[in-house]
């Protein structure tokens, strides 16, 4: 009996072993049984940088564009270094992985924020999450007031913070108040963002990790855009070497190498296609991030190769992917 006992708890192990217990997919890819957390990056907002004077419009490539100093910013307002850190103190402590604005800023050189490369120009926001990579913008807006109405003059914050996809640009999460006060004498600008933050933090935090499952389970939210160069003797009517037209063969393409084929065909003409809602992986085999340009890379060559066209990819943005063709 003892040994009947013994060989059905060593079957029963051995079977769970054999399921992969270890809740990882199969293949050794990422471990979803862990809650994935999406990698963050704390920013200033537009209205934030206005009112210090550190937004503009330029006029570029015949476009209004708007140019952001995230740099000077942080030089001028005296308050930010210690607002973002405790907002990134914060996060971490949840258990969020988060780049530092001020460290990303130093790594990325100066004279590339206003270049126009291709024709296209590049901003330093984009220059910016090109190079953090973060798979949520943390977009902060506040200010500090004092309360003349009290004995000892506390200071009470009004704040907004927006979780946006740095991908898609769409908003998944905000939390705010208004006059916010923790009640004590001594509160500096710092400990007032982290009481603020730890009382509205559970829902917002659950709408980001609800947000970042989703893409995890049916992928990422891109635009894909592909245009015929201006000049070139070609249309997407056109018939490229297997037959089909370039539109059937973009078409089949992204079909196949989306997340269940998922996107959205908004324009068809023939010199330009456009595509929202492109769901695509979120990781490479080696599990590295893989982009709207990775995704755009893919395209171009299998343009180049099945059609016997000339395409580049220009894409700049994490989640607007661009390729152009040039001609045969």
């Amino acid at each position: 009996m003892k040994l009947t006992k013994f060989l059905l708890i060593a079957a029963a192990a051995m079977l769970l072993s054999s399921c992969g217990g270890n809740g990882k997919q199969n293949g050794g890819g990422v471990d979803v049984s862990q809650t994935q957390k999406p990698t963050m990056l704390v920013i200033p907002s537009d209205q934030l940088l206005q009112r210090f004077g550190k937004l503009k419009q330029q006029e570029a490539l015949g476009k209004t564009i708007q140019v952001r100093d995230y740099s000077g910013y942080l030089m001028t307002d005296q308050d930010s270094k210690f607002i973002i850190s405790s907002i990134q103190s914060k996060f971490i402590e949840f258990g969020y992985p988060l780049n530092d604005l001020e460290q990303t800023l130093k790594s990325i050189n100066d004279q590339e924020m206003l270049d126009a490369v291709d024709g296209i120009q590049k901003d330093a926001k984009t220059i910016l999450l090109t190079s953090a990579k973060p798979d949520i913008i943390l977009e902060l807006d506040y200010s500090l007031q004092t309360d003349r109405s009290s004995r000892d003059f506390k200071k009470t914050l009004t704040y907004t913070i927006r979780a946006i996809d740095a991908f898609s640009n769409k908003v998944v999460a905000t939390i705010q108040q208004t006059n916010f006060s923790d009640g004590q004498k001594s509160s500096t600008p710092a400990s007032l963002m982290q009481a603020a933050i730890d009382k509205d933090s559970k829902t917002f935090t659950n709408q980001i990790n609800n947000h970042f499952n989703t893409i995890i389970e049916s992928g990422r939210d891109i635009t894909l855009r592909v245009t015929i160069e201006s000049g070139v003797n070609l249309k997407m009517s056109d018939e490229c070497l297997n037959n089909d037209s370039y539109t059937d063969f973009i078409i089949d393409w992204v079909k196949v190498n989306t997340m269940q084929g998922a996107y959205n065909m908004q324009r068809n003409t023939e010199t330009e296609m456009y595509f929202t809602n492109v769901r695509i992986k979120t990781l490479n085999e080696n599990g590295t991030q893989y982009s709207a340009y990775d995704f755009a890379r893919e395209l171009s060559k299998a343009l180049n190769k099945g059609c016997g066209v000339k395409s580049k990819n220009t894409t700049q943005g994490l989640g607007d992917a661009t390729i152009s063709i040039k001609g045969m």
